[in-house]
């Protein structure tokens, strides 16, 4: 099945899987993906996440990107 990626969700996946197992927080993601200082107001699982994991993981399972509550999200697989 062919995924169909934003440059920007591409950039976080490619991040993301060479990371796997890694917790980034949304600051590491902004500084990472978009090379700019973290804003506190900016809502990177909503911007970032949010489509990316509609298109890697609600289609498929298990799923492997996952929220950390308070901390970023993580790319692994779980049992």
């Amino acid at each position: 099945m062919r995924i169909d990626l934003t440059v920007k969700e591409f950039l976080l996946l490619a991040m993301l899987v060479r990371r796997q197992g890694e917790i980034l927080s949304k600051t590491a993601i902004a500084e990472l993906v978009w090379d700019m200082n973290f804003d506190s107001s900016t809502n990177v699982g909503k911007v970032a996440i949010k489509p990316l994991r509609a298109k890697i993981d609600k289609p498929f399972s298990p799923k492997l990107l996952h929220t950390i509550r308070g901390i970023g999200y993580v790319l692994e697989l779980r049992n």
